[in-house]
């Protein structure tokens, strides 16, 4: 995997600005997964990507509880998923991980490590490291799975 895009943001405004340029180049059907501790970003970005698709960003919270939110009406569907609180990867297949992936839209999944092994072939990953109180390390590259 090579970085493809590296950028400090220096507030939660332009961790959403660059998630909103980035928005333009996806794809039905593409997957953006997103790493980096508690309050790293990861939520402000998904605002952003939403912001780009046309979407409104103030519908877009965690679904920390709910797994997966849905927000269609944009120029593509997005599907956010926040793995954070499953146990383990067989909850995938209750969450109709599979069906969401042969949907149109955009995935993007918060905690995406945690479905380690069931990521499609190809996604963007984009890590986040905390380098300050407002300042975010923000790592975007393609990722090829890895099947075993």
């Amino acid at each position: 995997m090579q970085k493809a895009l590296s950028v400090v943001s220096h507030s939660e405004e332009e961790t959403a600005a660059l998630a909103q340029r980035i928005a333009v180049f996806l794809r039905p059907g593409d997957m953006v997964v997103l790493t980096g501790e508690l309050g790293a970003g990861k939520t402000v970005f998904v605002r952003g990507l939403a912001r780009g698709l046309g979407i409104d960003e103030e519908l877009v919270n965690s679904p920390s509880f709910t797994i997966v939110n849905e927000y269609p009406g944009g120029k593509q569907a997005l599907f956010h998923f926040d793995l954070y609180r499953i146990g383990d990867t067989s909850e995938l297949n209750e969450i109709g991980w599979y069906d969401y992936l042969g949907r149109d839209g955009i995935m993007v999944v918060e905690w995406g490590e945690k479905a380690d092994g069931f990521l499609p072939g190809g996604y963007y990953q984009v890590n986040f490291a905390a380098v300050g109180e407002t300042e975010r390390q923000i790592d975007i590259s393609f990722a090829e799975a890895v099947h075993s």
